[in-house]
């Protein structure tokens, strides 16, 4: 029993379980014990050690799920955390990276925690001026710098769209639209539509390169160009979708040209949204494994700020999950 969870039992924190408040309350109540607010605030440290929390792109339903984890994690820990999300398409990736040297700076963390973005093109001195550990969350990085400097955990984002593409047409398929974020977007999802790309070259099947639809992650803008599409291509039989996130617009815009989802056109996806398992037809999908992430990120982060671990640079797999919206033809 730590001293921090006594004092969560305490001020009623709603993290603590019932068996344990419990317990903690009945030694309270047999050593007759009062706690002083006085004695209990000189025996805080001067400054609480604080850890951050970024995300770039705010709809992004994944990178939220893991953040509200590693926020309960690290708060149990006894940390506190700071969060801000920041706007993907607004400015220099230099001038972005240069303010997050001042946001560490400012609120001094001693950890920090990036979701998605890309700075592919900032140099290796800014790198290398980051002043506390930092560990980039499916974030594109430059291909050649020094790498000792900050961690990195990734999906193997375009290994898996091609796994997508080439699974389609392992099942006959050959009139493929593609559902992406953008055609500029230089972030872990470009490189699933650059992905995209390159399986279609390779099987020669380059007719669908014009075949695509921009989402932005969001079903409102995918779902009135992708049934405009369908309606004026009949002769589609599948949909790649770049996110799970976008993918229920594929499933009304086939409803609206008259056919039946994962039977007239198959869907496949990429991220493993939980909801996604309960659309008709559920969403065959690949899926990121965010919780096995998560604590790899949690004990990363723990080690490098008590000076145990060295930064490291790892890359997972996505899980692929076979359900109703793709069979063959």
């Amino acid at each position: 029993m730590t001293p921090g969870t006594v004092s969560k039992v305490l001020n009623n924190y709603p993290d603590i379980s019932d068996t344990t408040r419990q317990n903690i309350l009945k030694i309270i109540e047999e050593n007759q014990y009062t706690p002083r607010n006085s004695a209990r605030f000189l025996k805080l440290p001067s400054k609480i050690p604080q850890i951050g929390l970024a995300m770039e792109g705010i709809s992004d339903w994944l990178h939220q799920t893991m953040a509200r984890a590693l926020s309960i994690r690290f708060h149990n820990a006894d940390y506190t955390i700071t969060t801000f999300n920041d706007n993907y398409y607004t400015q220099d990736k230099t001038e972005k990276f240069q303010e997050l040297l001042a946001y560490i700076d400012k609120h001094e963390l001693i950890g920090m925690v990036y979701f998605g973005g890309e700075f592919k093109s900032v140099p290796s001195k800014y790198f290398q001026s980051l002043p506390c550990p930092v560990i980039f969350v499916n974030t594109v990085l430059p291909d050649q710098i020094s790498t000792e400097t900050y961690s990195s955990v990734q999906v193997d984002h375009y290994g898996t769209a091609a796994k997508q593409m080439e699974y389609l047409i392992s099942r006959g398929h050959r009139n493929i639209c593609m559902l992406i974020s953008s055609k500029v977007d230089t972030s872990v999802y470009g490189l699933r539509w650059n992905a995209y790309q390159d399986v279609l070259k390779l099987r020669s099947l380059e007719h669908n390169l014009s075949h695509v639809i921009e989402s932005h992650y969001i079903c409102s803008y995918a779902y009135p160009p992708l049934s405009q599409y369908l309606k004026a291509h009949p002769e589609t039989t599948a949909i790649c979708s770049a996110a799970d996130i976008a993918t229920p617009a594929a499933i009304k815009a086939i409803h609206n040209v008259g056919k039946i989802p994962g039977r007239d056109i198959a869907i496949i996806s990429f991220d493993g949204m939980d909801t996604l398992q309960y659309l008709v037809p559920s969403i065959t999908t690949f899926e990121q494994p965010w919780a096995e992430m998560t604590n790899y990120i949690y004990d990363l982060l723990i080690g490098l700020i008590e000076e145990k671990r060295q930064h490291l640079h790892i890359t997972f797999q996505a899980k692929f999950q076979e359900n109703e919206s793709c069979p063959p033809l």
